[in-house]
């Protein structure tokens, strides 16, 4: 055997260990790469004046109280907010379907928000709705775009959970570009997740791997392929 062939088995040789050993080193090194991927959707807070607020649906006894939190101490004046559909048929949502169980009248999305922010303290009194439904944070951005545009408003605060701020702020900061829409952003409540441990509930490894998967779906279906309406992504 000459001496290229037997370089060549060694260089192989040390692949083959590197590719052994690269597991062992995924392991043990979790401490240090999973609590980043916790870490990367957190997003510090910048809280400035603006001209409305817009809290995000989904989790609304956490994102309501902060709306209105923030309208209390001065921040802005204007709370604005985008509804989902009408239930239409058996095609209800979880909150639909417990006012059918126990026997009361489902009422209308815009009376049940106003109904909400009633309950947390706040009027009717300058809460604004979109002009249009939306069913995933990406159209809540187009929404809240067109209203804001159309109303002259130049600033917002983006009132969402702890794990959905980055998806949030980035899909908002993608729709608002080239608006000269100021953007600032405010965390809300408890519903959030431990950056550092999540892997260890299985309740926060769900939002973490949702929010990822819906960064993808958002890139590649919105972005990529152009496409709008979809019941695929989380608020």
């Amino acid at each position: 055997m000459n001496t290229s062939q037997t370089k060549r088995q060694d260089i192989l040789k040390i692949i083959a260990i590197i590719w052994l050993l690269m597991p062992l080193a995924v392991i043990f090194t979790f401490p240090v790469w999973l609590p980043e991927i916790g870490n990367f959707l957190m997003v510090k807070d910048n809280i400035q004046n603006a001209d409305c607020i817009v809290p995000l649906g989904g989790y609304l006894y956490s994102r309501f109280p902060k709306a209105v939190e923030l309208y209390n101490e001065g921040y802005s004046d204007k709370i604005l907010f985008s509804l989902l559909p009408e239930p239409q048929g058996d095609l209800v949502d979880e909150g639909s379907l417990t006012l059918r169980i126990y026997g009361h009248k489902e009422f209308p999305r815009k009376e049940s928000a106003l109904m909400a922010f009633k309950y947390f303290g706040k009027g009717p009194e300058n809460i604004y709705f979109t002009d249009r439904t939306v069913t995933s944070t990406y159209e809540e951005a187009l929404a809240t775009k067109d209203f804001m545009l159309k109303n002259g408003l130049r600033s917002l605060i983006l009132v969402t959970s702890h794990y959905h701020a980055r998806r949030a702020l980035m899909l908002f900061e993608a729709v608002f570009k080239g608006t000269g829409i100021k953007i600032f952003n405010c965390t809300s409540g408890t519903d959030s997740i431990n950056p550092v441990r999540w892997w260890r509930k299985e309740s926060e490894v769900k939002m973490v791997l949702q929010e990822y998967l819906s960064m993808a779906h958002n890139f590649i279906y919105h972005f990529m392929m152009k496409k709008e309406r979809t019941a695929f992504d989380s608020y």
